[in-house]
């Protein structure tokens, strides 16, 4: 079929500017992550490879313009999160002999709040099912399992076994997945194509041997190389390096690319030198160098160079703090109600923080009411403290980001509404006063507050009697309302008097 004379082919500047799709694998511990990597690398680049630290970045055979960059999910939390953050497509690996694992729901969450890429389905161990017909149905009850949790559209593998070899799995096995990775279409979500980001392929610490020598444990200067994603990177950038902190970039240089594509790289350096020269402004897709400086010296200490680092542009907004607003839902799975005051570990843009939330629902006058625990299979709004998101942001709820062994980790989810410069949030609480001076729908109603500064800070506040009866509390009660109401004794306390309109009439 003829496709349409206005149907513009990508050029080969833009085919260059592209950067590796980055290919997520995840799955529970020994499910054999790590063997379809190194099966499909040494797929694409005809050469056995011993030991295989992520990211790696390759070029595929049947695409010569497509790379693509392969990363081990590792199962702790901080890995996931970050994970669910770059994943351009997730390879998800199942067992069969098990089905779904905890660790499998766990990330689909995080995907799901963090735009949610697209997940392909590998079943591994099918050679473990006693004979065929265990196979075949487990096979079709896993896929049909993975469709209905992932979509109905959703491309699924099976690797039947391991080579002769035991060094791989199954040539024409991997060549089938190796293919679909080749052609097909992996789109940016729409969530990170209004940010530039960087996942760090290659470090550097290049603090000078004379601050080593003075302090070992002294702040250090790094150099993060990597693809640039997202959008476009203007020069002085402030960046969030994820479990580290916010950095301005000393410097923005561009690298030589690890991974050509040999017949677009010239015309791609002529695209981007007087781009920087004229905007001072780097293309997505180009390789670049940030050079960070004052970063802790656990950052270099701690570094494990099979999890790679995300580093993630922000803009000015976004570095200043603030209460948020968002409408939260615990997760089924979760046993317990979220506190309010009891603190959380919040992931939201690039940033994963501990806050402490307060827990709420609609009031009249634009109040809120607080909750002391989240309703059970209801959403109810969070009001947290912490760097500004801009209102859509998705964000998850953790409890810890230790190894634990929780049977679910995740608390809850949620979308940010918007900044609250003064969130109005009322308390229930119990009080007890006695009416002094009942008159139509006023009542003056004393021993409620200690003084007229404590009635102050109730001020519309609503109140309610054992009986039933509703009020507002106005104001302190004047000197003036005592004595022309009542015959007042004036050593009598006046202070802490509250002068309160009642909605329904004392009968």
């Amino acid at each position: 079929m003829a496709e349409s004379a206005d149907k513009k082919e990508p050029s080969m500047v833009e085919e260059a500017a592209a950067a590796p799709y980055v290919i997520v694998v995840h799955g529970p511990p020994k499910v054999g992550k790590s063997l379809l990597i190194k099966s499909l690398i040494e797929h694409f680049t005809e050469k056995n490879h011993a030991r295989i630290q992520a990211p790696i970045t390759i070029r595929t055979r049947g695409n010569r313009r497509r790379r693509i960059q392969f990363v081990e999910c590792p199962n702790n939390m901080n890995g996931m999160i970050d994970a669910a953050k770059y994943a351009d497509a997730v390879m998800l690996l199942i067992d069969a002999n098990y089905g779904f694992e905890m660790e499998t729901f766990e990330f689909l969450n995080l995907l799901q709040v963090h735009g949610m890429p697209k997940v392909i389905g590998v079943l591994t161990y099918l050679d473990e099912l006693k004979d065929e017909n265990s196979r075949a149905i487990a096979k079709q009850c896993l896929m049909r399992n993975f469709k209905a949790y992932i979509n109905q559209g959703a491309h699924i593998f099976c690797l039947s076994g391991l080579s002769n070899n035991r060094m791989s799995y199954k040539k024409h096995e991997i060549q089938e997945l190796a293919d679909f990775l080749s052609f097909e279409e992996f789109h940016t979500l729409p969530c990170r194509a209004t940010h530039p980001y960087l996942l760090v392929d290659r470090f550097e610490d290049v603090t000078s041997s004379e601050e080593l020598q003075m302090d070992s444990n002294c702040k250090r200067n790094v150099i993060l190389y990597g693809y640039l994603r997202g959008c476009d990177m203007n020069e002085g950038t402030t960046v969030h390096i994820a479990g580290v902190g916010d950095y301005p970039l000393a410097d923005i240089t561009v690298s030589a690319d690890p991974c050509p594509l040999p017949p677009y790289s010239n015309e791609l350096k002529m695209h981007t030198r007087p781009n920087n020269e004229e905007i001072e402004s780097f293309r997505i897709g180009t390789y670049l160098a940030f050079r960070v400086l004052g970063v802790p010296f656990e950052m270099v200490t701690n570094r494990d160079p099979c999890r790679p680092i995300l580093v993630g542009g922000i803009s000015p907004a976004e570095q200043s703090s603030g209460y948020m607003q968002a409408r939260l839902k615990r997760h089924s799975w979760h046993t317990n109600s979220l506190k309010s005051n009891d603190p959380i570990i919040v992931s939201v843009g690039w940033r994963r923080y501990k806050t402490i939330p307060i827990y709420s629902r609609d009031w009249d006058g634009g109040w809120h009411k607080m909750l002391e625990y989240t309703p059970e299979d209801e959403s109810c709004f969070a009001t947290f403290w912490g760097p500004l998101a801009p209102s859509g942001a998705g964000f998850v709820a953790v409890k810890s980001l230790a190894d634990n062994k929780a049977p679910f980790r995740i608390l809850a989810t949620a979308d940010v509404l918007g900044h609250r410069a003064a969130a109005k949030i009322m308390k229930k609480i119990k009080r007890i006063g006695t009416p002094c001076l009942i008159s139509n729908e006023i009542a003056l109603v004393k021993g409620m507050f200690a003084s007229d500064d404590d009635v102050d800070r109730f001020r519309y506040a609503k109140i309610k009697t054992e009986g039933g009866i509703r009020g507002v509390v106005n104001e302190a009660a004047a000197k003036s309302d005592l004595l022309s109401e009542l015959k007042w004794n004036d050593s009598e306390p006046r202070e802490g008097i509250a002068k309160c309109t009642l909605i329904a009439s004392f009968v």
